[in-house]
């Protein structure tokens, strides 16, 4: 009986020391295509931003944002749209949970500023998934 309780106290204070998760942020690095920069602010202000408010009301993100960059020589990308997730499960989540959103939000397809589509106006440069150094 003493065995037992000491197990079950030992696997108590393990779990009560465990560090927890720290978020994890996907960070998307967007590159306006062909002078269609209404087109991409329009897209991404009535879709993305959308369906990140109904994520984060409903707790399934911590928070997310839009970033402009300024231009310069480089010209790599002109947008920074990340979303923070609080760990490594809610992020592993967000594909089906984004999924139900779009289907709620956007059943016929995301809104558009004219007939040119999301492929026409901009390009994913490249996407990184990130975690603070510390807290």
């Amino acid at each position: 009986m003493t065995a037992k309780f000491v197990l079950a106290y030992l696997f108590y204070c393990y779990g009560s020391f465990q560090l927890p998760e720290k978020p994890i942020s996907v960070i998307d690095f967007v590159k306006i295509m062909n002078n269609h920069k209404a087109e991409a602010i329009y897209f991404y202000t009535n879709n993305w931003v959308v369906y990140r408010e109904v994520a984060l009301n409903k707790n399934q993100i911590l928070s997310y944002q839009i970033l402009q960059t300024r231009p310069d020589s480089s010209l790599d990308f002109d947008l920074i749209l990340t979303t923070v997730y609080k760990d490594s499960a809610q992020f592993k989540e967000s594909e089906i949970n984004f999924a139900s959103i779009i289907k709620v939000e956007r059943p016929n397809g995301p809104k558009l500023l004219n007939a040119l589509k999301p492929g026409d106006f901009r390009q994913i440069v490249t996407t990184k998934v990130a975690e603070r150094l510390n807290d």
